[in-house]
């Protein structure tokens, strides 16, 4: 039996990396064990019923309280953890190279052989900025002291965590969904419109948390350029988030209450995929985002900022912007111009591209039986 403990993976609004482990552990072998280890607690106690249903344990190490603090006890904690347990392989998942090093140092002083390391993202989130920043760039020269593997999600998230490790070294998985769940359905699409009371409605759509990352003010600065020039638009915004209720603020300050839709977290997101024309994501920084796969995997037009790698780039329907403030009326005019595209069917292009799930969850299972490289 080969033991996995999967680190810093949380439901906290449904992520991407907790959808992925999830993915993982539905699809794993008998004879191998994965656990995961949170530094966040699971919003839903469903979450984690769940997973224990399916043999995976899951162990909050983290604390609320002073962060440095915090780190120190996450250390302690996983040291334990990964020395009672002996665990085979210890998978850090992480945006940030300090939350790597911490896990990766417990896991080298408790005695585990395979180290895999896996950047998830391009940049920092939340308040500080500045000073998370330089605290990552710190650490993430000492990571190649710690890691027998080296993953990334894309190439800019490879280059913010890696500086000091040559790419070929580095190997790169592609954040997969199930295409099929989100493949483009017309009759999903006519009925969730009427649901949602959107039948004449031009829908532009975005998932994500409300957080600095995801650039929400940006987005409803499009959204009223957009409104000008078409009355009807409606901006459905999917997610939770410590910004949240202060984009309904602002909004509501821009007059804009009645246009937009603050849905909320959901599972039903690829059926609300189906109810979108146009998927807008300005993000400051991504890894390589998996809402905006799953938006092509249903067949909708994207827009990206430019500080997404352009290997999301995965349709012909995908465009690129600045997220400066002179380009809110190009954004607008840009989004009008793909509103009017038809709706295709995408599976095929994005299956060979190697965006399935089970082709992320293999890559994700041979990391657990190569040993290092």
């Amino acid at each position: 039996m080969t033991k996995v403990l999967e680190v810093n993976v949380d439901d906290n609004g449904h992520g991407g990396v907790y959808s992925l482990v999830k993915n993982v552990i539905e699809h794993k072998p008998e004879d191998l064990h994965i656990d995961i280890a949170c530094q966040e607690p699971f919003e839903k106690q469903a979450n984690i019923d769940t997973l224990n249903a399916m043999g995976t344990q899951v162990y909050y190490v983290g604390r609320p309280g002073n962060k440095i603090v915090k780190q120190r006890h996450i250390y302690k904690a996983l040291k334990q953890l990964m020395t009672e347990q002996d665990y085979d392989y210890v998978h850090i998942h992480s945006d940030v190279a300090n939350k790597i090093w911490v896990a990766a140092k417990a896991a080298k002083d408790a005695g585990v052989r395979h180290i895999i390391m896996h950047s998830h993202a391009a940049g920092v989130d939340g308040a500080h900025q500045a000073f998370k920043r330089r605290v990552h760039y710190f650490f993430r020269t000492k990571l190649k002291n710690y890691g027998t593997r080296f993953v990334a999600c894309s190439d800019l998230a490879r280059d913010w965590m890696y500086p000091n490790i040559t790419p070929a070294q580095v190997q790169l998985i592609h954040n997969g969904v199930d295409l099929k769940k989100f493949r483009y359905n017309a009759k999903a699409r006519s009925d969730i419109r009427s649901e949602l009371h959107l039948e004449n409605a031009v829908v532009v759509g975005h998932v994500g948390r409300f957080a600095y990352q995801k650039n929400h003010g940006y987005l409803l600065k499009i959204f009223k350029a957009f409104k000008a020039l078409e009355p009807r638009a409606k901006l459905l915004l999917v997610g939770e988030g410590e910004l949240k209720t202060q984009t309904e603020a602002q909004a509501q300050a821009m007059s804009l209450e009645d246009a937009v839709i603050f849905y909320g977290a959901s599972g039903r997101v690829p059926k609300l995929l189906q109810a979108m024309d146009v998927f807008v994501l300005p993000s400051h920084f991504e890894g390589l985002p998996i809402v905006g796969v799953e938006a092509q995997a249903a067949g909708l037009p994207v827009l990206f900022s430019d500080q997404i790698t352009r290997e999301a780039k995965l349709t012909e329907t995908v465009r690129y912007l600045p997220i400066t403030e002179n380009e809110v009326p190009v954004w607008a005019q840009q989004i009008q111009r793909m509103a009017s595209q038809p709706r295709q069917d995408t599976y095929a292009k994005l299956n060979k591209a190697g965006y399935d799930i089970a082709y992320t969850v293999q890559q994700f299972l041979d990391l657990y039986t190569g040993g290092v490289h």
